[in-house]
């Protein structure tokens, strides 16, 4: 069951009923917050959505919000645009209010580099359970991992196997051939960069990573995951990796 919408919209400062037209036509969404510095609301029983452009200007409309935020119920879902779409779901009006102020003083950032990524102790942070699982049993459940073999030829690790349940096919399917599974691309090269060192030590490694990547739909978004990487051998005797992640908050901070 699709829960009630209701949107709103705060212009240069102020909540506005009717939204402005464009020659006598609906200015589209993407028009009015990123050209006209909108802020757009989004409440239903799940919680408020408030989306925006971080560069854009719209100073004015985020501190009415932050000052009129007790007229909403939470838990409130932060979506702002900075080389990509970040989504961060708050519980408290304060934590908002004040994140919101952190945001607008970070809003002249330049986000030069697009993919992060952070060694983590896993004693030391909360792993979700199929991670654990994965760690604990070091054992790569087909369904949730993606395998990937190490050519001799090339000096590469390239995806042979998609799980069906695996992060990736939630996102893109389970066509090892997609953008996301191709070799050569800088989000390859980062993400890969443990593979080697896996292989050589034969232990486990556990990492956070998070990505501005094009979705399905064409929006960039930024994707946070935890994953590990298990050392593997397959049927004909060739080395490789099985990488199995999830897509959960992870300890990297960029705004």
């Amino acid at each position: 069951m699709i829960p009630d919408r209701r949107t709103s919209w705060i212009l240069n400062g102020e909540p506005v009923r009717v939204l402005p037209e464009s020659s006598g036509a609906p200015v589209s969404e993407m028009e009015l917050i990123g050209r006209k510095g909108g802020v757009k609301i989004v409440e239903s029983s799940e919680g408020v959505e408030i989306k925006w452009m971080l560069f854009s200007a719209n100073w004015a409309s985020l501190y009415y919000l932050a000052e009129n935020l007790h007229l909403y119920t939470g838990p409130f879902k932060l979506r702002y645009f900075l080389s990509g779409w970040f989504t961060e779901t708050i519980e408290s009006p304060l934590e908002v209010r004040l994140r919101i102020e952190q945001l607008i003083a970070k809003s002249d950032i330049h986000l030069v580099q697009h993919i992060f990524v952070k060694q983590v102790d896993p004693a030391k942070t909360r792993v979700p359970h199929i991670l654990r699982d994965t760690l604990s049993d070091m054992k790569a459940l087909p369904e949730f991992s993606v395998d990937c073999v190490y050519d001799d030829d090339t000096n590469e690790f390239v995806v042979q196997r998609v799980g069906s349940q695996s992060s990736i096919a939630r996102l893109y399917g389970v066509s090892p051939v997609t953008t996301l599974c191709l070799t050569g691309n800088t989000y390859d090269e980062v993400v890969s960069a443990a593979y080697s060192s896996v292989l050589e030590d034969e232990e486990p490694y556990y990492d956070h990573v998070i990505a501005a990547m094009v979705l399905p739909d064409h929006n960039v978004s930024w994707i946070p995951y935890q994953r590990v990487i298990l050392p593997h051998t397959f049927p004909d005797g060739k080395k490789g990796v099985s990488v199995v992640s999830d897509l959960v908050d992870v300890d990297i901070k960029i705004v």
